[in-house]
């Protein structure tokens, strides 16, 4: 295990520099004035520690007893720590505080400050002071506000500058204090994860997360060709358990590329301490489920796969308040406001984002796309802005993030995305535009991913797939339920009733905006593609049928008037009932197979017979009659005769017009195409399934 001392060569030694900063006029703080220009540059200055600062013994690390790749976080609040003079203003001391990241929070009605901190290393030599950016709140609105976590290296003291129009605002602050440690393969963190990744051989030595994936969000599968190679988050030490579940949207629109804040000092190997620092801090300190940022990049190139739920999907972040739904945050560890990011980390970003968006089949990463804000962004609430693809967080919020420096690299940037991008992997793209692209097969909502035996694109309202050869996009509107054990879509997806169902391979699955589902044949004589096939099957899973020797259902076969009395019964969860000793009806007698549920009926006025007392139990039934035994097994729910006026068979006058009238307005029966109802017909027992099926879903 390496110690925790700070790169020996000076940060800008290594990298490009530019000596322009830019003026308080050319930030765009959140609220107010910035002078964090102004106090950065009067602090740069002072190159020796303020009058009457005390140099604490440096330890050998930051805090020996934070080891082994834990994280510890401590909460301190401002007014209980010591406010000194320092050059330019002043600050809260935390003497012999040892930490590696400091973030700070404020109340939730306070002004956005400005906060600066400053930290002694382990040599005795007060850093220059360091801005921290302000974190931008997921869109929920959940979690406490206050700055980023800024990397500082390994410190034994602090001091904390925050201002809010020129005034100290350091007493309504609480510090958090974040002090890392290295894990085991920390060194081997170069290790890339992907594609062509192989498995380390010191993988048993992480022990940091218990699993490569949280049981909370789905894990991220084998990319597809062209996907970056990345450190996942099992290897640099995800903790899991502390995750909350994560989000997903239909549709991608843009990447926003993102700084950390802090300082640039660290080593190749600091990095994943690095992220799982941001990670406390994002899930323990501010209340967000997961990291904020989707990936993270350092200034050696290294990519990092950040917040769970799967590179694969278009995961909801917590980056760019207003636009995190439908964006890609791409995170560089580091400041990058008078520091040029080298062309390592510029190329790693580049290679993110031309991947990112060329796998949601934007092929153009220079275009524009469109957005309506709400409020608290940088654009006026409801007015529709037009961004680029791959853009700065400075572009939607009051932020200085990604740094001016690196916001001057972006044309570097877009260009080097958009080279990824016209030599990317683009055969599920040629598909999908040969089958009439998003007009027909919507956006993706899983980018290209190994899944079975398949390589998978999934689409709103389509699929992609090849396994080893061509690759063959399909019209699906079921895909994005689809799961490779039923196999390609087989044929053209068609209507059954009111669901949408398609064929696959090995069975059928249907949608019809509220259920989803893919089901094997229960019976012999019910074959997928069979009318009212999902509706029979649903009534098994619910108990209502049972079939002839759990084997055959006899589909079309007449339903007989007791037998839809039991149907209902059971859909309605077989209430408690004790049957009379008398039967109600002359020819239903106490030894009748159902004598219970015939009773039920009449009891619950839901069919009181015929009017010489007999309910011809053996006769099949008509249609009128189960519209008027489901309408008052509803409860006769409110209802006009009218509603059944689109019929043009059933008169207004008839006995059965407000039953049937309150199928139609339900939904549960819209008749025949030629504008009939048919009450006189009788139904077979699959169109008695569809009917009670759907009469399940509305009661």
């Amino acid at each position: 295990m390496s110690t925790h001392h700070l790169d020996p060569t000076p940060d800008a030694a290594v990298w490009p520099t530019t000596a322009e900063e830019p003026s308080s006029e050319e930030r765009t703080p959140r609220r107010g004035p910035s002078r964090r220009a102004v106090l950065v540059a009067s602090a740069a200055a002072a190159v020796v520690p303020a009058t009457g600062a005390v140099l604490v013994a440096a330890p050998a690390l930051a805090d020996p007893s934070v080891a082994g790749g834990e994280t510890r976080i401590v909460d301190v609040p401002l007014a209980d720590v010591a406010l000194i003079d320092v050059e330019g203003g002043v600050a809260r001391d935390l003497a012999e505080q040892p930490a590696t990241m400091i973030g700070v929070t404020w109340p939730a009605d306070a002004d956005v400050p400005e906060v600066l901190v400053q930290g002694l290393d382990l040599e005795g030599e007060w850093s220059g002071w360091i801005p921290l950016e302000a974190a931008e709140d997921p869109e929920t609105g959940e979690g406490a506000p206050g700055t980023e976590v800024g990397w500082i290296g390994a410190v034994s003291a602090l001091r904390i500058r925050a201002e809010v129009d020129g005034g100290d605002v350091t007493e309504a602050l609480v510090a958090h204090v974040v002090t890392t440690s290295e894990a085991p393969g920390d060194q081997e963190s170069t290790l890339l994860s992907g594609p062509d990744a192989t498995v380390s051989q010191n993988s048993q030595l992480r022990t940091m997360s218990a699993t490569a994936t949280s049981a909370k969000n789905p894990a991220t599968p084998t990319l597809g060709s062209g996907a970056p190679r990345f450190v996942s988050r099992a290897t640099w030490g995800s903790n899991e358990s502390s995750v909350r579940g994560t989000s997903s949207t239909d549709r991608l629109k843009a990447v926003v590329i993102h700084h950390t804040a802090g300082t640039n000092n660290y080593s190749k190997s600091q990095s994943a301490q690095i992220i799982r620092g941001i990670q406390s801090y994002h899930v323990g300190t501010l209340g967000w489920a997961d990291i904020g940022y989707n990936m993270l990049v350092d200034k050696y190139g290294q990519i990092f796969e950040g917040r769970g739920g799967g590179l694969h999907r278009n995961i909801v972040g917590a980056h760019a308040y207003g636009f995190n739904t439908g964006s890609f945050g791409i995170s560089v560890l580091g400041d990058y406001s008078s520091t040029t990011l080298a062309s390592a980390g510029r190329r790693a970003i580049a290679q993110v984002a031309g991947w990112k968006l060329l796998s949601t089949f934007q092929s153009s990463v220079t275009a524009k796309v469109s957005w309506t804000p709400g409020t608290g962004t940088r654009f006026p609430p409801g007015e529709k802005v037009s961004l680029p693809r791959i853009m700065g967080h400075r572009d939607v919020n009051y932020t200085e993030c990604p740094g001016l420096n690196l916001y001057r690299q972006f044309g570097t940037v877009r260009s080097e995305a958009q080279s990824y991008a016209d030599s990317g992997w683009t055969k599920h793209l040629a598909a999908f535009e040969k089958a009439g692209g998003s007009a027909v097969l919507g956006t993706v909502v899983k980018s290209a991913h190994s899944t079975g035996k398949y390589n998978a694109t999934v689409l709103t309202k389509g699929l992609v797939i090849n396994e080893s050869g061509i690759s063959t996009a399909y019209y699906c509107p079921t895909a994005t339920h689809w799961q490779a054990s039923w196999g390609r879509p087989s044929g053209r997806p068609y209507e059954d009733g009111e669901r949408v169902v398609q064929a696959f391979s090995f069975g059928m699955s249907a949608v019809n905006g509220r259920y989803n589902r893919f089901s094997a044949t229960k019976f012999g004589d019910v074959a997928p593609g069979r009318d009212f096939y999902f509706d029979i099957n649903d009534l098994v899973d619910l108990g209502v049928v049972h079939g002839y020797g759990g084997t055959m259902y006899h589909p079309d076969e007449l339903t007989r008037r007791d037998h839809m009395v039991v149907f209902i019964y059971r859909a309605m969860g077989s209430p408690s009932f004790t049957p009379p000793k008398s039967s109600p009806f002359s020819d239903v007698s106490s030894q009748d197979t159902f004598y219970k549920e015939v009773c039920w009926a009449a009891a619950e006025k839901i069919s009181v017979g015929y009017t010489d007392g007999t309910f011809r139990p053996a006769d099949t039934i008509r249609r009128d009659a189960v519209a008027s035994l489901l309408y008052y097994a509803a409860g006769s729910p409110p209802a006009s005769p009218k509603d059944a006026a689109q019929f043009s068979d059933v008169s207004p006058t008839s006995g059965y017009a407000t039953a049937i009238g309150w199928l139609a307005k339900t939904g549960i029966s819209r008749g025949y195409s030629n504008g009939t109802f048919r009450p006189r017909n009788r139904v077979p027992r699959d169109e008695m399934a569809a009917f009670l099926w759907r009469w399940t879903r509305e009661v």
